[in-house]
């Protein structure tokens, strides 16, 4: 690592053991030794949490005792937790459980002070401590919290390490090292040069930080250089992505950067294991035979599973195809007449699928099984991994190898109840690929404290940072943290703190660069009070400046070639309410609703027509529908809707479904019953229609010959309609028209059905073919109309098929449109 630590270490022999006060702090002694003692072995430098393990297992390796891992301590107290009734624990509750925890061990606070108190939460918390004591005792069990006592039992026979890098110890730390005996690495504090700059916002700190230290590595490509955010986890996407801009590096691979950014990422957050848990999901719902849209489109996609090259596209038009499906989740069966043109994912999905598991075993069974899954789906295996993604895999299986241990503790338990371990468990496992000799760091200001650079600028040196807050633990009444010195508890801990954070800071380098900006995003900032900025900010001149958009009028693309073209009357339609939103038909994007519960609007106007179809197949005059008497209409619906809803699987909302269009049928017949004489000629009838050259494929909802020998075509609508939609200038609904030019009717007329109004709105040559109709100023005498149309449509036929494709959208055009990543038009 390129950085070293500031200290004498010239009394140190390689027998010697040096405790520091993190790992980072163990690379940099490490790095600093061998400059130094070219020829010698490194000494024993390691982190207290190392030295505790490493001692204890020194004193006794043939204990029966285990010691457990950190993560594996989590679970047990939130096993602990659960039991004693907070059946809610979420990460959030867990880490803080965990910290106060951490502060009772490390500050000798007996749990029985805290049940002494008066304070609830306080009580509980010892509750879940103590069952959680007794846990790790039944089971014969240690965490890291255990050892300092046990050490310091045998403490006469250890010898003096060498500490370096704590700014105080704490009351644990103090006792064990106190009696063993230790002696200081004393930190050289060095008289920096600093500089402190002011920023008008983060936007231009971070980038002048970035472009400050590219500058410095260009000219000298060793020199050790930092960057410290006392905030990086909250700026982290923000740095990321500044220092990927200016190094123009975003697809390098971590160990190849100059730079390294010191804070990786839950395991779960990373594609390739979200990826790896959703085959895992997956693999359960195919064997429960409820299979989840999002989750299925998910794994069918994955590029890490077997056949994702070779039949990529193929699986892509299946993801369409379940998207279609508007449903958050379907059946096997459903699926299954889909998967033809993919034979790998068939396969894969059938031998899961078939698969037979108990309803309950050991979480190592369990997680034995998951690995039969990605085996099955070749997970990981199909495709050469990057340098991130195959240590991101390993570390995934390592962590699955410790989980095992948790099997030992644990009864019988649900696939989902494993599956959620497993997540929970990947969760709280922070990854970082390793990095290379990256020679500028980016990194935390307690990773940085105690460490040495050759150049180092602090950025966010807000009032927000330096003084420290107030922070009082959770779980421990104020009194008893106060009486045990909990770092941030009183305003006396926190000004050393800051005096030793800003010591440490000053320390980095000989030049330190410290700087902080007015605003972060929307929020003003204070500079910090501990070092004095001027109030004017840096007029900074970026490196990037906006050009002036210019505007390019492109309304015309080529001309139609294929005449022949699916859904027609949707092209027209759009072609006429905006030119730019009919040729974006030529791309043939497809949309999808959104899942939804139950039967969605497009089923259900799908029902009704099915329902009337059938009905009027068996009825096909109006003197045979006035013969039936009401019981046998009732019947002959109920028959026909349940005809409708045949392959609808049972539920509910079929159930209500069903009343529901019975009443809507019920109440139509009533006003068909009134009607002139007809005779139903077809119903969903397909017809070839040609529209200006323009050809395709339409289906008319019904058509009726009148007594008078009239020919009405009828559209369904199970919404609102109006005749507005294809009287006067523009034709915002053709159906209807298109029908007419090319059926040569003497009327055409919604049927609007509904549960508030079931209505006749229409137009026709002779009047009394329907039922009386309100006059509308828009609409012609029934020959000027037809003409009309005929134009109107021609026209958008030829502009479609000459590319005209202009964004200027008509009134409403706009609204529930599919192309709006496509165009710039103002909304």
């Amino acid at each position: 690592m390129p950085m070293w630590i500031n200290a004498d270490i010239s009394n140190i022999s390689q027998n010697s053991t040096i405790i520091l006060a993190n790992n980072r702090q163990v690379l940099a002694f490490s790095r600093t030794w061998g400059r130094q003692n070219d020829n010698c072995s490194l000494p024993n430098a390691v982190s207290w949490q190392q030295y505790l393990r490493q001692t204890w297992q020194a004193l006794d390796p043939n204990t029966t005792k285990r010691l457990i891992s950190n993560k594996l301590g989590r679970a047990l107290i939130q096993r602990s937790m659960q039991k004693l009734g907070q059946l809610k624990v979420d990460s959030q509750l867990l880490n803080e459980v965990v910290k106060n925890n951490d502060y009772c061990s490390a500050h000798l606070i007996d749990y029985a002070q805290l049940s002494q108190s008066n304070i609830n939460i306080s009580k509980a918390f010892a509750a879940w401590m103590e069952d959680y004591q007794q846990r790790k005792q039944q089971n014969n069990l240690l965490d890291i919290n255990d050892l300092p006592a046990l050490i310091s039992q045998h403490s006469d026979k250890l010898d003096k390490p060498y500490i370096y890098g704590f700014k105080t110890l704490t009351p644990t730390q103090e006792l064990l090292l106190g009696k063993i005996g230790y002696q200081t690495l004393d930190f050289t504090a060095t008289t920096a040069d600093n500089d402190k700059l002011t920023f008008a916002n983060t936007d231009d700190e971070v980038l002048q930080a970035t472009l400050w230290a590219k500058g410095l590595h260009e000219q000298q490509a060793d020199r050790q250089i930092a960057v410290v955010c006392p905030n990086l986890n909250a700026n982290h996407q923000q740095i990321k992505s500044i220092f990927a801009q200016v190094f123009d590096n975003e697809l390098v691979e971590t160990g190849q950067k100059s730079y390294n950014i010191s804070l990786g990422l839950a395991l779960t957050d990373y594609p390739l294991i979200r990826h790896l848990l959703a085959v895992l999901q997956l693999c359960g719902q195919l064997q429960k035979n409820r299979i989840s849209t999002e989750t299925f489109n998910s794994v069918i996609t994955s590029p890490y599973i077997s056949g994702a090259q070779n039949e990529r596209a193929p699986r892509c038009l299946l993801v369409n195809r379940v998207l279609s499906w508007a449903q958050t989740h379907f059946s096997l069966a459903k699926l299954q007449k889909h998967l033809e043109a993919t034979k790998q994912a068939s396969a894969l999905i059938e031998t899961i699928a078939t698969q037979k598991t108990p309803a309950k075993q050991s979480l190592e069974q369990w997680l034995n099984l998951f690995d039969d899954y990605l085996e099955a789906f070749g997970f990981a295996g199909s495709r050469s991994l990057s340098s991130t993604e195959f240590q991101l895999f390993n570390k995934y299986q390592l962590e699955r190898y410790e989980l095992n241990q948790l099997a030992q503790l644990d009864e019988k338990i649900s696939e989902s109840a494993a599956l959620f371990e497993l997540q929970s468990w990947l969760a709280q496992v922070i990854f970082q690929a390793q990095s290379g000799k990256n020679q500028i760091q980016v990194l935390g200001s307690l990773e940085a404290e105690g460490l040495v650079f050759d150049d180092a600028w602090v950025l966010g040196m807000s009032a927000d940072f330096l003084p420290n807050t107030l922070n009082m633990p959770r779980f421990i009444p104020s009194d008893i943290a106060q009486n045990h010195q909990i770092p941030h508890s009183n305003f006396a801990l926190i000004e050393t703190d800051s005096i030793n954070t800003l010591n440490n800071l000053n320390s980095l380098a000989q030049k330190v660069i410290f700087s902080y900006a007015k605003t972060h995003f929307a929020s003003e900032q204070q500079s910090s009070p501990m070092l004095k900025f001027d109030t004017d900010a840096i007029k900074f001149e970026h490196q990037f400046t906006h050009h002036k958009l210019q505007s390019l009028t492109n309304e015309r693309a080529v001309a139609l070639v294929d005449k022949q073209i699916k859904s027609g009357v949707a092209v027209l339609k759009n072609q006429m309410a905006c030119e730019f939103k009919g040729f974006a038909m030529r791309l043939k994007i497809q949309s999808f609703d959104e899942p939804h519960i139950g039967l969605s609007r497009m089923e259900q106007g799908s029902i009704v027509h099915s329902a009337l179809q059938y009905l009027y197949e068996q009825i096909s005059t109006k003197e045979a529908l006035l013969a039936l008497n009401d019981a046998d209409l009732e019947a002959l619906i109920e028959q026909k809707i349940a005809q409708a809803l045949h392959y609808y699987p049972s539920s509910g909302f079929k159930k209500n479904e069903q009343q529901r269009v019975a009443k809507i049928i019920h109440n139509f017949m009533q006003i068909d019953r009134q009607r002139e004489d007809f005779l139903v000629l077809t119903t969903e009838e397909k017809i070839d229609a040609d529209i200006g050259g323009l050809q395709f494929e339409v289906k008319l909802d019904r058509l009726d010959e009148m007594g008078n020998g009239d020919r009405i075509i009828f559209d369904y609508k199970t919404g609102n309609s109006s005749k507005n939609d294809w009287c006067g200038a523009i034709i915002k609904e053709p159906q209807l028209p298109i029908y007419a030019i090319n059926k040569a009717a003497q009327g055409v007329a919604f049927i609007q059905l509904n549960a508030d109004k079931i209505s006749i709105k229409g137009l026709a040559k002779n009047q009394d073919s329907l039922p009386k109709q309100r006059p509308h100023k828009e609409c012609l005498q029934w020959d000027e109309q037809i003409e009309l149309w005929h134009k109107l449509l021609q026209t958008a036929s030829v502009d479609f098929q000459a590319g005209c494709a202009a964004v200027a959208p008509n009134k409403g055009a706009c609204d529930y449109c599919d192309f709006d990543s496509l165009c710039r038009v103002n909304k």
